[in-house]
C-alpha cells in the first residue's frame, strides 16, 4: 500500500511556534492521511503531490490518467462556509470548483476535507498584460455582481450543521478586521487618531446591511483563476474567506484596493456595474468599505513584509474625505 510518505512534513513544536497542534499533525502525517482518503475513495492515482497551502487549507493534487483532482485538507476550519459557497455558486452557474466528495464529520481522518475538480490556469495577479488583466477584472466583476444577488440567512457564516447564527454585519466586519490585521498591526503604521477613526466607523449605522448576501469574504486578484492565450477566460472564483454572508460591496471594496494593479481595478468596476450602475446608497457605502479594506490590507501587507504604501496612502486619503464629510454634515445641521 502506498503511504505517500513524501508528503509527510514533520515540524517540531519549537521550530514553528505559530502553528497549532492541528496544523502540525496534519502536515506531519499528510501522506498517511492522503493514503487513507485515496483508498477510501477508490482512486488509482499516477502521482500525488503537495499543490499549495493557503492560510486555512492544505491542497494536495491527485494525478489520474485523464485528469487532476484536488484534495482540500482543513486542519482547523470545519469547511462549512467553503462548501456552502461553492455549492451556491455552482447552483447559480457562477464559475467555481466542483466538489466531488466531502466529509465534514472528521470521522475517517482528524480534519474536514473535500475532493474537488482541479481548476486550470493562473491567478489573475499573475497576468501582467494590462489588457488581459483588465479583461479578467471585468469578467470577475460580472461574476461577483451575480454572487451578490444570492441572499443568505444572516451575516457571518453557517455552522457545520448548516445553521446560520444571527449576527450583525458590523460585528462580522470587526471580526474580519481582527483576522486580517490582528492588533498591534495597525498601531505600527497608523496613528492613534487614525485608529479611532476606524473604530468609530465600525460603530457607524452607515455600514448597516439589512439583507445579507453571499459574499466571497477575501476577494482579490488571487481569488480569480483564469486561462489566457490571445484572450482571457475566467475559470473560477476560488478560496473564499472565513465569512461568506454580508454586504457584497465589501468584496468590491477589497477588489478595488489600491495595492492591486490599475488595469484590474478598472476592469473589475466596469464589469461589476455592467448589469446596472450602483445605487445612491451603494455609492455612499462603497468609500467607507474601501477605507476599511485599504486600512486592513495595508496592515496585513506590512506584517508580511509586502509593499503596503499604496494601500496605506489610499486609506489616509479616504479618512480625510470621511472627516471632511462629517464636518460638513455638522455645519449643515447647525
Amino acid at each position: 500500500m502506498n503511504t505517500y510518505a513524501h508528503l509527510n512534513h514533520y515540524i517540531s513544536p519549537s521550530a514553528e511556534a505559530g502553528l497549532s497542534d492541528a496544523w502540525r499533525r496534519s502536515l506531519g502525517r499528510l501522506g498517511d492521511y492522503s493514503a487513507i482518503l485515496i483508498r477510501s475513495l477508490n482512486l488509482r492515482p499516477l502521482d500525488v503531490s503537495l499543490y499549495t497551502q493557503t492560510e486555512d487549507h492544505i491542497l494536495v493534487r491527485i494525478s489520474l490518467p485523464s485528469s487532476y483532482l484536488i484534495l482540500r485538507v482543513a486542519p482547523e476550519d470545519d469547511l462549512a462556509a467553503y462548501v456552502y459557497q461553492i455549492r451556491a455558486l455552482s447552483g447559480h452557474n457562477i464559475p467555481a470548483p466542483k466538489i466531488i466528495q466531502r466529509d465534514l464529520s472528521r470521522s475517517l481522518v482528524p480534519f474536514a476535507f473535500t475532493l474537488e475538480s482541479y481548476v486550470p490556469g493562473v491567478h489573475a495577479e499573475e497576468i501582467h498584460n494590462p489588457p488581459l488583466l483588465r479583461g479578467a477584472g471585468r469578467q470577475a466583476g460580472r461574476a461577483l455582481r451575480r454572487m451578490h444577488c444570492i441572499p443568505v440567512t444572516s451575516a457571518g457564516r453557517p455552522t457545520a450543521s448548516g445553521r446560520w447564527p444571527q449576527q450583525n454585519w458590523r460585528v462580522v466586519l470587526r471580526q474580519i478586521g481582527r483576522r486580517i490585521a490582528a492588533p498591534p498591526a495597525d498601531a505600527l503604521i497608523f496613528s492613534s487618531h487614525e485608529q479611532r477613526i476606524i473604530t468609530n466607523l465600525l460603530d457607524s449605522p452607515m455600514l448597516e446591511c439589512q439583507q445579507p448576501m453571499l459574499i466571497h469574504g477575501r476577494f482579490s486578484p488571487r481569488s480569480v483563476r483564469c486561462t489566457s492565450s490571445g484572450n482571457v477566460h475566467l475559470e473560477a472564483l476560488i478560496d473564499p474567506g472565513h465569512y461568506i454572508g454580508g454586504d457584497g460591496l465589501y468584496d468590491l471594496a477589497c477588489g478595488l484596493c489600491a495595492a492591486h494593479p490599475e488595469a484590474w481595478r478598472e476592469g473589475l468596476l466596469d464589469g461589476y456595474q455592467s448589469a446596472g450602475p450602483l445605487s445612491e446608497a451603494e455609492r455612499r457605502r462603497l468609500p467607507l468599505l474601501q477605507l476599511l479594506a485599504n486600512y486592513w490590507e495595508a496592515c496585513r501587507r506590512y506584517m508580511y513584509a509586502e509593499p503596503h504604501e499604496a494601500a496605506r496612502t489610499e486609506a489616509l486619503r479616504l479618512m480625510e474625505e470621511l472627516v471632511a464629510s462629517e464636518r460638513g454634515s455638522r455645519l449643515v445641521a447647525v
